[in-house]
């Protein structure tokens, strides 16, 4: 199967995609907005081997974080609405907001993730949690396929359902998955990302679509075309030559 060019807006620059089962797409990045937290050691669900129960399919709760399944949510962290609260200062007083930090990420995503704003050097004291959020246009129907590392939690969803998870208190993993058949237009996506224990702390994310032209921006944000470099714009006239011809 031919697998058409996929363009993202937002920031344009050089990368390649290895999507799973989907063929190298366009060179390209993409911007997320981003809120770091800082869950205190002294956290039960810190250093607390144990995997929390989150069903794919399932949604986002009233306070727009993930849900654990009951009976046996796997952790301790759990609020209203059966809520993991390791990024909600209001339900979880171990939780402080991090103030000062870059209000977006590029994707591809890959660093460390210790506190503060994932430029410290290790977690002895304090432990690092993020919510990255966009929105995805898909000029066709299509599936995107992500590859996800995490040190430790990290779950996905696209239009509040949990497509893909890494959960848990582990060393750096990778799981890649597709997501289903999605409808032309725009998509929501949030990451969830929790270091629980001493050992590292990192998160990397990339994706690849075979619907087409791909936009993804951060949540409430028009992709402009003013706002390619231009490369991103000598690519799009390229596109446009070769559909022509």
């Amino acid at each position: 199967m031919k697998i058409k060019p996929v363009l993202l807006l937002g920031t344009a620059a050089v990368m390649s995609f290895t999507g799973p089962n989907l063929a190298c797409a366009g060179p390209v990045t993409a911007t997320l907005s981003a809120q770091y937290f800082q869950l205190s050691e002294h956290d039960p669900d810190v250093s607390h081997f144990s995997t929390p129960n989150v069903a794919l399919g399932s949604g986002l709760g009233a306070n727009g974080l993930p849900i654990a399944t009951m009976p046996g949510p796997g952790i301790f962290d759990v609020g209203a609405g059966n809520q993991i609260t390791w990024w909600s200062q209001a339900l979880n007083a171990n939780v402080v907001p991090t103030s000062g930090c870059p209000l977006t990420v590029s994707l591809p995503f890959n660093s460390n993730m210790y506190a503060p704003c994932s430029t410290g050097t290790n977690d002895a004291n304090v432990y690092e949690t993020a919510i990255f959020k966009g929105n995805f246009n898909l000029s066709s129907s299509g599936s995107v396929g992500f590859n996800l590392g995490s040190d430790d939690d990290s779950f996905i969803y696209v239009d509040g359902m949990l497509i893909g998870q890494n959960p848990g208190v582990h060393g750096v993993t990778t799981v890649d998955f597709t997501s289903g058949v999605l409808s032309s237009g725009t998509h929501s996506i949030e990451v969830f990302y929790a270091d629980r224990d001493q050992t590292g702390a990192f998160l990397s994310l990339s994706l690849d679509s075979n619907s087409g032209n791909v936009v993804i921006t951060p949540p409430g944000s028009v992709p402009e075309p003013a706002s390619l470099t231009i490369f991103g714009l000598g690519l799009a006239a390229l596109l446009l030559r070769r559909r022509q011809s």
